[in-house]
């Protein structure tokens, strides 16, 4: 892993949100889907550029860049920001991707 990947706090809630969320749904599938979501999320450290630059980044000052997990209406997108100084990605935000844009005040923790 070429790149250290982290959790923001509001992130981690948002996993554990969305995995209470499935258990409720599919009691069966949520632990390998919870498993899924985060080898999604460190596999960032491998080649965390191969993701786009969201649309919100000019809103947000920087560019903050998604990769998109699930399939139909289950999709998240994995919100982090890219530090070359110190290759560090920082997980910001785990989001439903069929709720509004994300804006600055979403990301304040």
């Amino acid at each position: 892993m070429a790149w250290r990947v982290s959790l923001a706090g509001p992130a981690e809630a948002d996993v554990y949100a969305a995995f209470e969320r499935t258990r409720e749904a599919a009691p069966l599938h949520a632990e390998r889907w919870l498993t899924r979501l985060f080898d999604a999320i460190f596999s960032l450290g491998d080649n965390p550029l191969r993701c786009p630059v969201i649309s919100e980044a000019e809103e947000l000052g920087y560019p903050a860049r998604h990769l998109l997990f699930g399939k139909g209406n289950g999709v998240y997108r994995i919100i982090f920001h890219v530090s070359d100084e110190d290759r560090h990605v920082r997980v910001l935000r785990v989001w439903r991707a069929s709720r509004d844009a994300i804006g600055t005040a979403d990301l304040e923790a």
